[in-house]
């Protein structure tokens, strides 16, 4: 089975990477889909996103809509990470037209107790606090923020 764990990971954080560690052991090829999200702003540019979550997720190694990136690259699930009832609202809708106009399924991981108030919007705020951030993002995201801070 491929899956597809789709998201803006701006910045990639710890619970980002127990989806992707958890999605990863049960399907035979996981494809993280680092997208842009209009609604967000955002903080690392798209292309340094994608070279992050690689370095993030590298010891794991062996642009349109979801449903249609899934398809086109023969994805036959697409996993999301859910903290909470807040989550699991926004993503209900988008997981219900995944599958009625893309036929393609969504499972929804849910957020181990211990990461589920971590999230990229937080991050940024702590950030912008010029807050350390290390206990909630991979060391590659630790350094990328460090080096590249304004």
């Amino acid at each position: 089975m491929i899956a597809l764990f789709p998201g803006s990971f701006d910045p990639f954080t710890f619970g980002h990477l127990d989806v992707v560690e958890r999605a990863a052991a049960v399907a035979d090829r996981l494809i993280i889909g680092v997208g842009i999200n209009p609604a967000k702003r955002g903080l690392i540019a798209p292309e340094d996103r994608v070279g992050l979550v690689r370095e993030a997720t590298a010891y794991l190694s062996g642009a349109g809509a979801n449903m249609d990136e899934a398809a086109r690259l023969g994805a036959t699930l697409i996993v999301k990470g859910v903290r909470g009832a807040q989550d699991a609202d926004f993503e209900a809708p988008q997981a219900a037209l995944n599958l009625e106009v893309g036929d393609i399924d969504t499972w929804w991981i849910p957020t181990r107790p211990g990461l589920g108030h971590v999230s990229s919007s937080a991050v940024r705020e702590l950030l912008s606090l010029e807050k350390d951030v290390s206990r909630y993002v991979p060391p590659a995201i630790v350094r990328y923020l460090t080096d590249n801070r304004q």
